[in-house]
């Protein structure tokens, strides 16, 4: 049994539904455990597939578990969890998760700091109960601090397990097989006077969505359920368990019309950054432009741009043939994309890479040498809020190269579905001079295709010092 090295006590306790190998998704049960083989702690599955079963039950990092020859649902199964844990935490994790060691110590630290906090996750969201929907949803990358929410996210959570046993809490099996579990168990600490907070944590990954699949169908105890026989259930259920509490918290939460337009802005412009993140595709090393980037990068190098254990940001890192190429000059690399499945391969490959929005940069200020940005640019919706952002977390006297296409060439850039910002040079020089940049050097990249000569704008930029 895993245990802390210096104690008998088990630390924490991690709990896995299991279903299936969840076919879609790179991630699945095995990929977690192989996190978990790194994080001290006990493993415990609540099986709900015998194919699963009858391949994992002997792993040597379960420590604990319980077989279900049927899915017994999300709520039952925490509850099975929980109560095998040992552990002074219990963290609830989906089989799509990859997770490092960091995001569980930052979720302990906060769930243990936090007076009244029972439960604590990554993502959560405040809720208009009377129209079953989120106020505001608090999301990976987007927040700074922990946040008091209503409810957190399910697929990946942890819980104080001496506040939850002592004020007798549990989730409500009657939501079943899955929806409104979350609501629930956030309404139950409200009552109790305790609370539930989202708190910023950026080292997981999460193949999520799949809850929201409309022709999603589950096996429910040997029953075939779709989304549209369990939602209207446990929507009515839930409703008719809440509906005193719920006009009581709604008093309670109750804005004035200026927050109130401000959480409709923000949940306006939320869902339009999920959709913008929905257009984005993997990005597979091409010839070309492997070629280009090597070049460039010599040329940076040559001109003595980076200094020795200079720190360098790749925005829109792709698969990672930048991260590759400055590490290979001995330069410390973190690496930014949207692309989940681009995450996926460069983490495999030993790279810092953080599923990010280049305008929503979660790093400090002056936190970097060099900013690479080759590509990527074009891509924001508002360049002259991300090229701000850019000289926020670069060092003074550090340098930032951009490189976007031209407009109107050969290969019509404009009419690519995620570029956004395919600017002439006289505007891209009025953006980045604005944004405080100075312009050190120019390049007209001239790049002949079989169709006819393309053309890269190649900017080179300072961060002046004080």
């Amino acid at each position: 049994m895993n245990t802390d090295q210096t104690s008998n006590e088990i630390i924490r306790s991690f709990i896995i539904p299991v279903l299936d190998y969840s076919p879609h998704s790179p991630y699945n049960i095995e990929t977690l455990l192989k996190d978990l083989e790194n994080i001290p702690g006990e493993v415990i599955c609540v099986f709900n597939s015998i194919d699963v079963f009858d391949k994992l039950h002997n792993h040597p990092r379960i420590n604990k578990y319980c077989f279900n020859n049927l899915n017994a649902g999300v709520s039952r199964s925490w509850n099975i969890g929980i109560n095998m844990a040992e552990g002074r935490s219990a963290f609830i994790l989906n089989a799509d998760i990859h997770i490092l060691p960091l995001a569980v110590e930052q979720m302990e630290s906060h769930l243990y700091s936090l007076d009244k906090a029972v439960i604590v996750g990554p993502q959560g969201a405040h809720i208009d109960y009377k129209n079953h929907r989120d106020i505001r949803y608090f999301q990976k990358g987007t927040f700074n601090e922990p946040v008091q929410v209503h409810a957190v996210s399910g697929f990946l959570f942890a819980i104080h397990i001496e506040r939850y046993h002592k004020h007798n809490l549990g989730f409500d099996v009657q939501f079943s097989p899955c929806f409104y579990e979350e609501w629930d168990i956030g309404l139950q600490l409200m009552q109790a006077g305790l609370a539930c907070y989202a708190v910023p944590v950026m080292d997981f990954d999460h193949h999520w969505g799949v809850s929201q699949d409309k022709d999603l169908t589950v096996n429910y105890f040997g029953r075939e359920m779709t989304r549209e026989d369990i939602f209207p259930k446990n929507k009515k259920y839930f409703t008719e368990k809440w509906h005193n509490v719920i006009s009581d918290v709604a008093a309670l939460n109750k804005v004035d019309s200026n927050e109130k337009s401000d959480n409709v802005r923000a949940q306006k412009f939320d869902n339009f950054l999920e959709k913008i993140k929905k257009e984005t595709y993997p990005e597979e090393p091409s010839s070309l432009h492997t070629t280009l980037t090597k070049q460039v990068i010599g040329l940076i190098s040559k001109n003595n741009l980076l200094q020795k254990n200079s720190k360098v940001l790749d925005v829109g890192c792709g698969q990672g043939v930048a991260l590759e190429l400055f590490k290979r000059e001995g330069f410390s690399t973190v690496g930014i994309t949207l692309n989940s499945v681009d995450v996926s391969v460069c983490k495999q490959k030993g790279y810092e890479v953080y599923e990010m929005d280049q305008s929503f940069l979660d790093f400090e200020d002056e936190e970097f040498d060099f900013i690479w940005c080759r590509h990527c640019l074009e891509h924001s919706i508002f360049p002259y809020f991300t090229l701000s952002g850019f000289f926020r977390v670069l060092k003074p006297g550090g340098y930032l190269y951009v490189e976007v296409p031209a407009l109107d060439t050969v290969c019509n850039h404009q009419t690519n579905k995620n570029h956004y910002s395919i600017l002439g040079k006289s505007m891209w020089v009025e953006l980045i001079e604005r944004t405080g940049f100075k312009i050190v050097n120019f390049v007209d990249i001239p790049v002949e295709l079989q169709i006819g000569t393309d053309h890269y704008l190649s900017f080179i930029q300072q961060k002046p010092s004080p």
